[in-house]
């Protein structure tokens, strides 16, 4: 859902980033704002170096330089959407979401309602917790435990539990809580009886896995049997609710996210076990499936952190056809997908206990493109029959018409077409698509050149150019150097923006994109002047790259005291040098326009740019 931007700031306001990331480090007073360890997991450091600025609400790591607001911070370090971001900081200031519904009554029967489920759900993962730890050590489920070698940190950190062996002992729990049966049935913890009046428990005698959405909310759950029972499968996973549906939730996330940011990359696996496994094993960006195939939705979830992922399956068959299932899945998200598949049908918690992390590890850094291993598969037995070729081509039809990127496609069909022994204009023909330009030859290697156009007088710099808006953001790619460190003095502090102002520099920033973060700062900051402290922290959900936001000079970029004179005087200089950049890529134009048409008026402007650089270069 999208959210107006006077919601957004209703929802900013009334949240405190001091708060949120003291969930996971320890803030002290220091000078003006607060440090603490960096939390992000890349980071590990001795000496605090992570900064956050209650009175901006940003934080700053002079470590690692990660940056950002709140919403970037629950992101990278959660793994949440900004929409997401949004409900859960919503959720902590009570405030309410706008709902679509014109009835408001309406829309608040459903908002308890689905207040009453997630309680339920909450209280049912609390339950399975706490008797687990009930459990004497020679229990079967803490037989189990130990079995599976799970750590007290794994187990807490996933919130794992153990559903007790009796019909009706969450229904009694959940009732003297005083939820409703109506909630517990229709969130599918408890199921009514055939032939009797009553419920009783769907979970009982498992391990239970919790599923929690990326705010942190146990949604579902998983349970696994401890020993085999006839009629019973090894894992009963809860069907879809309200609050959960399976193909916009993979297990694990909440806990993995920080992990895969920081790694940029995220493994695919395909049940609970296996990702604990490996999570306590060291390997720590990790996501599963429960029961299902990737969807889309999985897809569009993992290219928020990241565009990299290996999906690593059991070698057995339905390893290899989930790993099929997958890969256009994977393409048509625009990801970089890799494949691996375990030997002697052996599934990742095996592998990790039989050989170790590190031999794993090993493995994944070997992992081919999964288009490649899935290739290879289609290709066993391959002799080059006519009849053949036509029939893989069919079969990565469907393939190459879900790729975004071009030249990922291109290459992938060059190499099809190699492997194939098949020319490139016949396979590029028989999965149906039009030529999109030049591939490399199948027998030298690629070369290729680009050429510039030559601006006229009223084309765009090049720096300007390429840096509109990309998926929605503004993007700060391509700014120079004097506008990057432009952009950060301005918004460091009300004196060095009033400057700015007075002084009309925006008029001479070339970068669309800097200007256009610029012009909106100046609009926000004109409309209410008490809204400047906060004003680097709602421009960072607007760009591409918020570390540019955050860009000072050498002698500033450091926790420590700073002289105002010398910032001032970088300042200026700044000011300066993207004046005389402005002049000179105005010249340079006007020069290239004057040799292909003369004019009086172009030379008139063109003297008048130059007395204007002699001016400037007098400055002191």
């Amino acid at each position: 859902m999208r959210y107006s931007e006077d919601f957004i700031g209703k929802v900013t306001e009334a949240n405190n980033i001091v708060d949120i990331i003291s969930q996971y480090t320890q803030l002290k007073q220091a000078g003006a704002g607060l440090m603490g360890r960096c939390p992000f997991p890349d980071h590990v450091e001795k000496t605090p170096s992570f900064s956050v600025s209650e009175h901006k609400q940003v934080y700053n790591c002079f470590g690692c330089h990660k940056k950002g607001n709140i919403f970037s911070f629950l992101r990278d370090y959660q793994g949440m959407s900004f929409p997401e971001a949004v409900e859960y900081l919503a959720d902590r200031a009570s405030i309410p979401l706008p709902a679509p519904e014109k009835n408001p009554e309406v829309r608040d029967q459903a908002v308890e309602k689905k207040k009453l489920l997630l309680k339920a759900n909450k209280l049912a993962a609390i339950y399975f917790s706490e008797q687990l730890h009930s459990m004497h050590s020679d229990h079967p489920v803490k037989k189990y435990i130990a079995s599976r070698g799970l750590s007290k940190e794994v187990i807490e950190t996933f919130g794992i539990g153990y559903a007790i062996d009796a019909w009706d002992g969450l229904e009694k729990h959940l009732l003297s809580k005083q939820i409703p049966i109506a909630i517990a049935e229709e969130v599918r913890l408890v199921k009514a009886r055939q032939n009797k009046p009553g419920y009783f428990d769907i979970f009982r005698d498992r391990l239970m896995f919790p599923i929690f959405s990326p705010m942190g909310e146990p949604i579902a759950f998983g349970g696994r049997y401890l020993e085999k029972k006839e009629n019973e499968p090894k894992y009963l996973n809860s069907p879809e609710t309200p609050v959960f549906i399976k193909g916009k939730v993979l297990y694990g996330l909440s806990q993995t996210a920080r992990y895969i940011r920081s790694e940029d990359i995220a493994l695919i696996v395909e049940g609970y076990m296996d990702l604990v496994s490996l999570y306590q094993a060291g390997i720590r960006n990790v996501v599963a499936t429960m029961g299902t195939a990737l969807t889309p939705d999985h897809g569009k979830m993992l290219k928020r952190m990241t565009k990299n992922v290996v999906a690593l399956f059991d070698g057995d068959s339905a390893g290899m056809e989930a790993a099929e299932r997958s890969l256009p899945i994977l393409l048509a998200a625009d990801l970089y997908p890799k494949g691996l598949t375990l030997p002697n049908n052996m599934d990742p918690d095996d592998y990790v206990k039989k050989y170790g992390a590190e031999a794993l590890k090993a493995e994944l850094d070997k992992a081919p493109d999964l288009f490649v291993m899935i290739l290879a598969r289609w290709m066993e037995g391959y002799r080059g029959e006519a009849s053949e070729k036509v029939k893989l081509a069919d079969k990565m039809k469907p393939l190459f018409e879900v790729i975004p990127d071009l030249r990922l496609r291109d290459l992938y069909l060059a190499e099809a077409a190699q492997k194939m022994g098949v020319t490139l204009p016949w396979l590029r023909q028989a999965v149906g698509l039009q030529s999109s330009g030049p591939v490399y030859s199948q027998n030298r290697p690629a070369m290729t050149r680009t050429v510039q156009p030559t601006p006229s007088v009223n084309q765009k710099p090049t720096s300007e150019v390429s840096s509109t808006v990309e998926a929605g953001k503004i993007s700060l790619k391509g700014a120079s150097k004097a506008e990057a460190l432009l952009l950060g003095l301005v918004l460091k502090s009300r004196a060095n923006f009033d400057q700015f102002v007075n002084e009309k520099i925006l008029e001479s920033v070339a970068h669309e994109g800097v200007k256009k973060i610029l012009q909106k700062a100046t609009d926000v900051y004109g409309q209410d002047l008490d809204k400047f402290d906060k004003l680097t922290s709602l421009l960072v959900s607007y760009v591409d790259h918020p570390e540019f936001l955050f860009q000072l000079g050498p002698s500033l970029e450091s926790d420590q005291e700073f002289d105002a004179e010398i910032e001032m005087k970088l300042l200026r200089d700044c000011f300066k040098r993207v004046r005389e950049n402005f002049l000179k890529e105005r010249a340079k134009q006007l020069m290239k326009s004057l040799n292909n048409e003369p004019s009086s008026e172009k030379l008139e402007q063109i003297m008048n740019i130059q007395r204007d650089r002699i001016f400037l270069n007098k400055e002191k």
